[in-house]
């Protein structure tokens, strides 16, 4: 039986409300355009707001760099309200000593005016929620930030239904994977305008309903267990085209372990919201696909893979990792090496120990993922990002990663005793909250004086502050960290039962059609 809702409700709550008050922080205390692609992702948000698509954009495109004639042929043009797109704002990008007071004073310029986004290609439907909310914005900065807090407001559901299907079918413990698969640069990504937030997070939804269901196989036939996959998988496949490449991948594998029997006893004794989950992932997956294929047009792409481009890769895997624990902004703001290691090792001591101790069918899936994670990233460095002599970035590959840290550890929570199980827990929740703090301050640095110049206690010579200053975003980003470190030792100090062990399976047959 699953664990008492009451309980799982509780603690999926006590465990997020951190990571709540973190990503508060950084959407505060971030700058107004410090994020990837922040201006062509606010001029899509706010085309989609006006159900617009666009129209090509026929303006000169010079010969190279070739990522600007890629670009060029993905190009939408879309009118949008003048007062939300002054430009200026992302006048640091790229820049690691510019700090944020060279952007300029905002304007609420009347009218409309007709915007470029280099997102033209990108599948529309998460857009229109941010969109909606930044066009109720006044200035430019407000826009970044109303669209963000939406952005945030459904990571965080997201984020919650995972671990509350974690904590309800194999209690508190199950959380340690989430703890190292949420990093810094995920919740970073949970307050910005922008798709790579819902695409992480949902994907951490969906690894949860797969790993749980290779213990709980009976999970699948619970409602709760549905409207997850539903949400988190809605979230997952109409974030971006490689969303729907991780869906897939997580639902062969599901089917894979087994899941498929009591999907079709659920959809064969005609559960509605089961049919109605498969039935809604069809008809999005169609419509992101139908999307690719009338829109998704680039001038320069490759082949699948090529010896050149696996040699370009194999030089920069590291580097990816890297970000995919801590670059914020424009991908500019770098934490330490040191820094961003201790957590990589953190990630590889639990992959290596699942692998180590779990069983046989544990290695297999943890080897797949793994191998498939390789192939994406080669499949994608090769067709898009290698042509144009660019690079494949951390935040692209989290969302189908984040499945390996979450199921590794389910293994090594049911397999390692409980004293040990309480040591890792605690080292896990010293260390890694601090890192996250880290990252936010440091990001605070960059803003106010400089990455590398200026004193460490920046805030009495910031020349650029957030609203309200620096020290209460701070303050905040602090008391999250505290709170994680909270929460996460209790998930050491529960006396609850290891999550169900490898047993024999249930009855399938005998599952209730709810």
């Amino acid at each position: 039986m699953p664990l008492g809702e009451a309980r799982a409700w509780r603690f999926a709550t006590l465990f997020v409300a951190p990571y709540v008050l973190l990503a508060m922080a950084w959407l505060g205390s971030n700058p107004p355009g410090a994020a990837p692609d922040a201006g062509s992702h606010l001029i899509k948000a706010l085309g989609v707001a006006r159900l617009e698509v666009g129209v090509p954009y026929a303006g000169p495109v010079p010969a190279k760099p070739l990522v600007l004639v890629r670009n060029a042929s993905i190009t939408r043009v879309v009118t949008v309200p003048a007062r939300l797109v002054q430009p200026g704002f992302t006048c640091f990008a790229f820049r690691p000593e510019k700090t944020a007071d060279c952007q300029p004073a905002p304007k609420n310029t009347p009218g409309v005016v007709a915007a470029a986004t280099a997102m033209g290609a990108y599948p529309p439907f998460v857009y229109l929620p941010m969109g909606l909310a930044a066009s109720a914005a006044s200035t430019t900065p407000q826009a970044w930030t109303y669209g963000g807090a939406v952005v945030l407001v459904e990571t965080m559901v997201l984020l919650w239904l995972a671990c509350w299907h974690l904590v309800r079918w194999l209690g508190r413990r199950a959380l340690l994977g989430v703890m190292l698969g949420v990093t810094p640069l995920a919740v970073f990504c949970a307050g910005i305008l922008n798709t790579s937030g819902l695409e992480i997070f949902g994907a951490l939804g969906v690894a949860s309903v797969v790993a749980v269901s290779t213990r709980r196989p009976e999970s699948l036939a619970s409602r709760g267990t549905q409207a997850v996959m539903l949400v988190s998988g809605s979230a997952l496949v109409l974030s971006r085209q490689l969303g729907i490449v991780t869906m897939g991948t997580l639902v062969v594998l599901l089917l894979a372990v087994g899941g498929w029997q009591p999907i079709w006893q659920e959809v064969r004794h005609g559960s509605r919201l089961m049919i109605a989950t498969l039935a809604l992932f069809v008809v999005e997956s169609l419509a992101v696909a139908g999307w690719e294929v009338g829109f998704d047009h680039p001038a320069v792409t490759g082949p699948w893979y090529s010896l050149d481009s696996i040699r370009a890769l194999s030089g920069t895997w590291l580097g990816i990792s890297e970000q995919a624990v801590g670059r914020f902004g424009w991908v500019d703001v770098r934490m330490a090496p040191w820094v961003t290691s201790v957590w990589l090792v953190a990630l590889a001591a639990l992959l290596l120990w699942a692998l180590v101790r779990g069983g046989l069918r544990d290695r297999l899936v943890v080897v797949a993922m793994a191998l498939g994670l390789v192939i994406l990233a080669v499949v994608t460095y090769a067709t898009v990002f290698y042509p144009i002599q660019a690079g494949l970035q951390g935040r692209h590959l989290v969302p189908f990663f984040v499945f390996l840290p979450v199921f590794a550890g389910i293994v090594v929570a049911e397999r390692m005793g409980r004293r040990t199980f309480a040591w890792v827990v605690t080292l896990t929740a010293l260390v890694l909250p601090s890192i996250h703090f880290y990252g936010l301050y440091l990001n605070g640095k960059r803003y106010a004086v400089g990455l590398t110049s200026g004193p460490a206690w920046f805030l009495p010579d910031a020349r650029w502050s957030p609203p309200l200053g620096w020290l209460p975003w701070l303050v905040l980003g602090f008391v999250a960290c505290v709170g994680m470190l909270a929460s996460w030792v209790q998930i050491g100090r529960t006396g609850q039962s290891r999550p169900t062990l490898v047993g024999p399976p249930p009855d399938l047959g005998r599952l209730p059609a709810r």
